[in-house]
């Protein structure tokens, strides 16, 4: 706990990192709400052609902004949390010091997570917030709505924190970033949208992790079970988990 609660530390420490970080969560829903503020002006000055700035369907959108957004930010934290010991030239200390190299990697994604998702839940918290206030005559995002946008929102960015994390052992933080961010916004949607590759698309994670997108929100959604979703996102951590604690024991410290 000792080892991860310095993880966490070394992580808040980087300015630049954490602002980055709550512009990319906690910013970008503000930024969203101040557009919806601007709505709910405009529909108290003309209701008939501006519509509330809350309800279920406005929520959709602010929690898709967030959740894209917020993968990019888990991304840097992770790839961060992955590279910092190697790139502060402290990693050969800590080995000297005795701790075990399987130690000194297993304690980044705890301290990843632990720093992004509080950012997250308070982005979230907002969103739904917002949702409920002025909703107006609009309905509401209903409580299993809200949890299935919760559970997507989780699984999307731990999974990319768990990459970042396992990449970053064999490359820079800033390429570990580039290759993420492209697979999650560009390649894996467009294997995704390609239907000649059937059932096999189920072992994308983008895919996997998009199972728990309410019915009726994206289009492109991937028929599976919840466990077969979740073995899928499993089996990605522990390919990039194992093969980023084999790197770890290998290279020079």
């Amino acid at each position: 706990m000792t080892l991860v609660s310095a993880e966490i530390l070394k992580l808040r420490r980087r300015r630049g990192l954490m602002i980055w970080s709550l512009i990319l969560t906690v910013g970008c829903v503000l930024v969203a709400e101040v557009v919806l503020v601007v709505l709910v002006v405009l529909h108290a000055v003309n209701a008939a052609h501006h519509g509330p700035a809350g309800g279920a369907e406005n929520f959709k959108g602010v929690i898709l902004l967030l959740t894209g957004l917020g993968s990019v930010a888990a991304i840097i934290i992770g790839a961060t949390a992955g590279t910092q010991d190697v790139a502060n030239g402290v990693f050969r200390d800590l080995v000297v010091t005795g701790r075990k190299r399987t130690t000194l990697f297993n304690v980044r994604v705890p301290g990843a997570l632990c720093v992004f998702l509080p950012m997250l839940a308070l982005g979230f918290a907002l969103a739904i917030a917002v949702a409920f206030a002025f909703a107006g005559n609009l309905p509401t995002p209903s409580a299993s709505n809200i949890a299935k946008y919760a559970e997507y929102g989780l699984m999307i960015t731990a999974i990319n924190i768990v990459m970042a994390v396992g990449l970053a052992s064999f490359a820079s933080s800033r390429v570990v970033v580039g290759v993420l961010i492209a697979w999650n916004a560009i390649v894996s949607h467009i294997l995704i949208s390609i239907g000649v590759l059937g059932s096999a698309r189920k072992l994308i994670d983008v895919a996997a992790a998009e199972h728990f997108v309410p019915r009726g929100s994206n289009n492109t959604t991937i028929a599976m079970s919840t466990a077969t979703a979740l073995f899928v996102l499993v089996v990605w951590a522990a390919i990039f988990l194992g093969f980023g604690r084999w790197w770890t024991k290998r290279v020079d410290a």
